[in-house]
């Protein structure tokens, strides 16, 4: 299975349940409720949501990549982003973990908050540079324990062909749900993460602009068609007229 994915983890350590104050520490204040859904339908929605649910006392979001690109891929370091800056106020004494998936390139991310401070971001992929700030965590040990080092690169061996090596991008679900499970406690693409993927209740938000947008994108695209056929049209009465005319003499 390709896997695509990115959420954000917050240690829920007193019940919070306020969406609304999660979605404007978010800047998406202005998405509404949409409807229910399991975390399977919104682990990668595909369209620009943001699905909360509530799990082992932690809150998971699931963004679309709305912000864990922020977050990680476009992070200064360990300096916290604004949309991060927002959920620690919310949230000033909880673990925040993000994490972020895309099979397509072998592409992984994942960072953590720890009262307030991020103390660990690492990024790799099939073709970009590594990029990793702060030390490695237990749960990323646990991975890198299993390696052996090559030309200054980890390598992970094949159980199934011992000639063969996995490198540490192709190991992308193994860091991306195995860093989830800190606070999870399950592993997502294993049997045991089957209750939180398909019967926990997420609420999906979208911005209301959103279908107006697709019936502007329609609108527009109705527009080039007929000023084709009018091009087409106006081409063939010009062609008629030449045929009568300079043509015929």
């Amino acid at each position: 299975m390709g896997w695509k994915s990115s959420l954000i983890i917050i240690e829920n350590k007193e019940d919070f349940t306020d969406e609304s104050k999660i979605l404007e520490a978010l800047g998406k204040s202005e998405y509404e409720f949409d409807r229910e859904l399991t975390l399977d339908e919104c682990i990668y929605p595909n369209d620009k949501s943001i699905n909360i649910g509530y799990y082992n006392g932690n809150i998971i979001i699931s963004d679309d990549y709305q912000l864990t690109t922020n977050s990680l891929e476009r992070a200064d370091k360990l300096n916290l982003t604004e949309e991060e800056k927002k959920l620690v106020e919310l949230f000033p004494i909880s673990e925040i973990v993000t994490v972020a998936c895309h099979s397509a390139i072998n592409y992984h991310g994942y960072s953590l908050i720890e009262n307030g401070i991020k103390k660990r971001l690492k990024i790799i992929s099939s073709d970009e540079p590594r990029i990793e700030f702060g030390e490695r965590i237990k749960e990323e040990n646990e991975i890198y324990d299993k390696s052996y080092s090559k030309g200054n690169q980890n390598f992970w061996k094949d159980d199934d062909d011992p000639e063969e090596d996995f490198t540490e991008d192709q190991l992308m679900e193994d860091f991306t749900f195995g860093i989830a499970k800190r606070r999870l406690g399950v592993l997502l693409d294993h049997s045991d993460g089957d209750e939180i993927m398909e019967q926990v209740t997420f609420r999906k938000y979208k911005s209301p602009n959103q279908t107006s947008e697709v019936e502007e994108s329609i609108k527009t695209d109705k527009k080039a068609k007929w000023i084709k056929y009018g091009i087409i049209i106006l081409i063939l009465i010009i062609w008629q007229i030449l045929k009568r005319t300079v043509f015929k003499n």
